[in-house]
């Protein structure tokens, strides 16, 4: 099974947009994480069958817009959403659990920075990818490979990438 995770994109201030959807910049920032998605996968990748989403605008709205640039790559037009991802109530084993809960061999899943505490442990980041469990930029694309029933540590995480100064930057050491 193949896990394929993008944090939220650029948003609107919360203050003055409570419905706090993406800024333009997000939504050129979920177009190149798309882009870099296409140019991490390979032909034998299987397409997104299931697409999992914490119910808040920006994350929704990240993961409509991901899916739709990658629609070729995708069976799937149906956007489930997990109040447990919702920001800050991600503990460190949401990834685990909807591997284990969802039928798939692709899933997409759409979240808040919080979720650098829901990768394999053996993922090690560098210090300034993430700062008390939060990622420090946006959005990341993570690809993860797991084979479900498994222990949670034989994940293996293919990609963790960072948009950085209009650069994808690896953020794993």
């Amino acid at each position: 099974m193949l896990i394929t995770c993008i944090t939220h994109a650029d948003a609107r201030d919360k203050k003055t947009h409570p419905f706090r959807g993406l800024t333009e910049q997000g939504w050129r920032e979920v177009e190149r994480a798309a882009e870099r998605f296409r140019a991490l996968i390979d032909n034998e990748t299987p397409k997104i069958e299931v697409v999992v989403s914490s119910p808040k605008a920006r994350c929704v709205e990240t993961a409509v817009l991901f899916a739709k640039a990658v629609s070729n790559l995708t069976t799937t037009s149906e956007i489930q959403l997990d109040a447990g991802l919702k920001a800050g109530s991600i503990g460190g084993n949401e990834l685990f659990d909807l591997a284990n809960s969802i039928q798939g061999r692709h899933i997409l899943v759409s979240a808040h920075a919080d979720l650098a505490r829901a990768l394999p442990v053996q993922a090690k980041m560098i210090p300034e990818a993430a700062k008390d469990g939060w990622f420090t930029t946006r959005p990341v694309l993570i690809l993860v490979k797991y084979d479900a029933g498994q222990s949670w540590k034989s994940a293996q995480v293919l990609a963790c990438e960072g948009l950085l100064d209009e650069e994808w930057r690896n953020l794993l050491q």
